[in-house]
């Protein structure tokens, strides 16, 4: 598996593009103890591609990136129904929002995490920012997202992920609103969606040309997160 991550770092505005090593620190503070976390992600499908990852690292006083039953955000259908992180980018930016301690895109090498890849980010936490959201696109869908909301870096653990649907774009499956192979178009379907974040119910074959159920669906969890946390001092 691939484990050499390039990562977009938005910084006052910036962007630059890093390239580190798994194991490399994403951020640094001059304090005599601080907190190492190292979170992996693995794609646990058959068939769907995931997309980079939006990731915020932000204590919790932070509002969600979603909420299940309620409408999803413009940012958050932005990221769901064609794998663009901008609206996040701008609505968790650090320098405008005190309770976000660093905000980021975080890919493999090559791009995206196929089938049975695993995407690695570390963090180095000294400021009681402890807690993580996070977004990635399930790619060969209309609008497919697994993520999590403030989940806590303090302790280490593996938990499991399901498939949400941001409820933003109607699930035709037809090849003209799937940004992912075999389609790769980014046009929004004006049929009327579902209008709530809720549990993914999978692919079940769209309108010819449209994805394969064989190839394309999925059961949940869709994805491993394992978190490993350990203290060290300087």
């Amino acid at each position: 598996m691939k484990e050499t991550l390039s990562i977009f770092v938005v910084l006052g505005g910036l962007v630059a593009l890093l390239a580190l090593p798994a194991g490399g620190v994403l951020s640094a503070n001059e304090h005599d103890e601080k907190m190492m976390v190292e979170v992996s992600i693995t794609n646990l499908t058959r068939g769907q591609i995931m997309s980079p990852v939006f990731v915020a690292r932000h204590d919790a006083d932070a509002g969600p990136l979603y909420s299940l039953g309620a409408a999803a955000s413009d940012a958050m259908a932005k990221m769901s129904e064609d794998a663009d992180a901008s609206g996040l980018l701008e609505e968790w930016d650090a320098t405008d929002n005190h309770s976000i301690a660093e905000f980021m895109v975080v890919k493999l090498s090559d791009g995206p995490i196929k089938p049975g890849e695993t995407v690695k980010m570390n963090f180095n936490v000294d400021d009681g920012k402890s807690m993580m959201s996070f977004a990635s696109v399930l790619v060969s869908t209309n609008d497919a997202f697994i993520g999590a909301n403030a989940f806590d870096l303090s302790k280490s653990r593996t938990v499991y992920l399901n498939a949400y649907d941001s409820g933003t774009e109607a699930n035709s499956e037809h090849c003209s609103y799937i940004p992912g192979p075999p389609c790769g178009n980014h046009v929004h379907d004006p049929a009327k969606a579902e209008g709530f974040v809720h549990v993914h119910a999978g692919v079940h074959g769209g309108t010819n040309p449209g994805l394969d159920e064989e190839e394309h669906d999925w059961r949940n969890p869709t994805a491993r997160m394992t978190v490993k946390t350990w203290t060290i001092s300087r």
